[in-house]
C-alpha cells in the first residue's frame, strides 16, 4: 500500500468554519487524511468540539450514520452506539481554545473507503481516530469514530471538513492522499 499525496489545505491566511478538498480524482482506491488542528471555541474540557466531514458539500439529507468510542482526560469512556439519519459525518474531536492559554491542536487521520461511487461496493465507510493532550491534561482526549455515508452511486468529488459551531484556528493543516 502507498499513499499518494493529492491536496492540502490550511487556515492560515483567516479562520474558517470549513475547509473544503475539491475536485477529487476518482482513480484511487481509498483516501487518508492526515491533519493537525484546533478550533477557535471556548469549550468545557473534554469532548466537546467536533470534527466532521461533509461529503459533495450535501447537508440537505438525512444520509449519514457513525458511532464513537473515546475516552476523555479523566479516563471516562465515553461510547455513542450509533446516530442515524445524520446530516453530517462525526469524525472527531478538537481541544479549543481555552485549555491552558495555549494552543493544543489536535491530531486526526482519518481513512475513507468506497468513496467512488460504484454499487456494487456499497457506502461510503470511513474510520477516524483524533487525539490531543494538553498541559495540565483536563482537555486530553483520545477517540475512534466509524461512520458511513449512502452516496448511492454518486462519487465523492469534494470533501468538506467542519469545525462545529467554531473556526478552525490559524495553523491548522489537513493533507489528503490516495491509496492504490
Amino acid at each position: 500500500m502507498s499513499l499518494e499525496f493529492i491536496a492540502e489545505i490550511t487556515a492560515n491566511a483567516t479562520d474558517t468554519q470549513d475547509l473544503i478538498f475539491t475536485t477529487i480524482p476518482q482513480t484511487y482506491e481509498s483516501l487518508r487524511i492526515i491533519g493537525v488542528g484546533n478550533g477557535q471555541a471556548s469549550i468545557s474540557a473534554g469532548l466537546n468540539g467536533v470534527f466532521s466531514l461533509v461529503f459533495n458539500q450535501d447537508t440537505s439529507g438525512s444520509k449519514h450514520a457513525w458511532q464513537r468510542t473515546a475516552a476523555d482526560y479523566n479516563s471516562q469512556v465515553t461510547n455513542v452506539e450509533g446516530i442515524f439519519n445524520g446530516n453530517y459525518a462525526q469524525a472527531g474531536y478538537f481541544t479549543g481554545s481555552a485549555p491552558d492559554s495555549g494552543y493544543y491542536p489536535a491530531n486526526y487521520i482519518t481513512d475513507i473507503y468506497n468513496y467512488k461511487g460504484v454499487a456494487a461496493t456499497g457506502d461510503v465507510q470511513y474510520f477516524s481516530q483524533s487525539t490531543a493532550a494538553t498541559y495540565n491534561n483536563n482537555y486530553s482526549f483520545n477517540s475512534y469514530t466509524s461512520g458511513t455515508y449512502n452516496n448511492g452511486t454518486t462519487p465523492i468529488t469534494s470533501l468538506q471538513l467542519n469545525c462545529g459551531g467554531a473556526n478552525w484556528m490559524r495553523y491548522t493543516k489537513f493533507s489528503l492522499y490516495g491509496r492504490d
